[in-house]
């Protein structure tokens, strides 16, 4: 699963891609600038983004999953995973992802 953020400076757009693989958790940014990045995640509600990280919107990643108990268990443990590392906000309401620009 990651948020990924493309299209040109002026019209970047964020959107979740493969949510079935809850292993590889990322933003990444592909052409666009951080600004123009950090606006979309932003504008699509999917979180927030600064320097070599976004913070994501739980609800918004738990809301792109099929919908499943095994998705949901699966997410679930994502979630306990990053938490364990301290990659979620106190509330578990966002999880940190690293940004990959390419």
């Amino acid at each position: 699963m990651f948020v990924l953020v493309s299209g040109s400076e002026g019209e970047a757009r964020a959107s979740v891609e493969d949510p079935g693989n809850l292993r590889q958790l990322h933003a990444e940014f592909r052409g666009v600038g951080d600004d123009a990045a950090a606006a979309a995640i932003a504008a699509a509600g999917l979180g927030t983004a600064d320097g070599d990280h976004a913070w994501l919107d739980a609800g918004a990643l738990r809301a792109a999953g099929d919908g499943s108990q095994k998705w949901a268990t699966g997410f679930d443990a994502m979630l306990a995973n990053a938490a364990g590392k301290g990659w979620t906000s106190e509330d578990g309401a966002r999880v940190r992802a690293h940004i990959v620009r390419s």
